[in-house]
């Protein structure tokens, strides 16, 4: 064997230990994410004014057991006035349930108590693989089932979501969850497109197929299958999408993707100057507020 050849062995397999050893990492930091702590998600909140009244709210933590006997942690927030009208929120990548804190006072003063929780690997849950509306979906199907054997059969039940979370919600429903309707806010439509195109920002798309593999084979998962436009095409529950104009992160163009998709009911609103995760904060309560209230008068609630 010459020399050369040699030499171009050695490179290639070169090559391929950093592919892979930078493919592991970018499968691991999405799958083991390091989050916020709650008393972190908190501080962020009550620093860009949206915590508003949360410590004077009516609540309760508790614990529910997800997909596989996982361990989620949550709380209950009680409405301003007796209410059968109940929402669950589930929150971003790498927040907690805290995170979701910001839209309370929107859904209590439409008259619903409210279940925050965090995601699996999330908050207060012990570290294990996330992947971002897969498992998850699963998880708040059990939740979702809590809810109702906590609180009555006869409550009226909705879900909203914040990015991750929208993925979470929207992907429940292909297990066909008795909930009346959803707000998804900034969701993406599919996480192998989504991850393909962050990577693509970075001009190293090509290794989306790389660290695709090594989520299926360490983390358990196909990234192509979190994907909640499929769980939309044969949907009929109402869905509210709503979207930051600006994100530049996750493109408005997945929420329209995602209601061209949805074969029932669906509305989409545009925030204007709102980036990824901002559409609450830019537009304020009130017009935050109004919109979910204009979507449920038209599907009749």
């Amino acid at each position: 064997m010459n020399t050369f050849l040699i030499v171009l062995i050695a490179i290639i397999v070169v090559l391929a230990v950093l592919i892979y050893v930078a493919a592991g990492y970018f499968a691991r930091s999405t799958a083991l994410p390091k989050g916020m702590t709650l008393d972190q998600e908190m501080a962020w909140e009550k620093e860009h004014g949206l915590w508003g009244e949360y410590d004077s709210y009516d609540k309760e933590n508790y614990t529910v057991e997800g997909k596989d006997g996982y361990v989620l942690h949550c709380t209950f927030i009680r409405a301003e006035e007796e209410s059968k009208k109940f929402m669950i929120l589930t929150h971003g990548f790498t927040s907690n349930r805290y995170g979701s804190v910001k839209y309370l006072s929107c859904y209590r003063a439409l008259g619903f108590n409210c279940v925050i929780y965090d995601v699996r690997c999330h908050g207060e849950n012990e570290k294990t693989p996330v992947s971002l509306g897969q498992f998850e979906s699963e998880d708040l199907m059990k939740l979702i089932e809590d809810t109702y054997e906590r609180y009555g059969r006869d409550i009226l039940l909705g879900l909203h979501g914040e990015s991750m979370g929208s993925s979470i919600s929207l992907s429940v429903l292909k297990y066909a969850p008795d909930v009346k309707f959803v707000v998804a806010d900034c969701g993406f439509s599919n996480l192998y497109d989504l991850m393909n195109s962050t990577y693509k920002n970075f001009h190293v798309s090509w290794l989306t197929p790389c660290v695709n593999s090594i989520m299926k084979s360490r983390y358990g998962y196909d990234m192509k299958l979190t994907s909640a436009v499929d769980a939309l095409r044969d949907n009929e529950v109402p869905v509210c999408f709503i979207h930051g104009a600006e994100d530049s992160f996750i493109k408005p163009s997945n929420s329209q993707v995602m209601h061209d998709a949805q074969k029932g009911y669906s509305e989409i609103h545009l925030i204007p100057g709102a980036e990824h995760a901002q559409s609450r904060e830019i537009a304020g309560e009130e017009e935050y507020r109004g919109i979910i209230e204009g979507f449920l008068k038209a599907i009749g609630f």
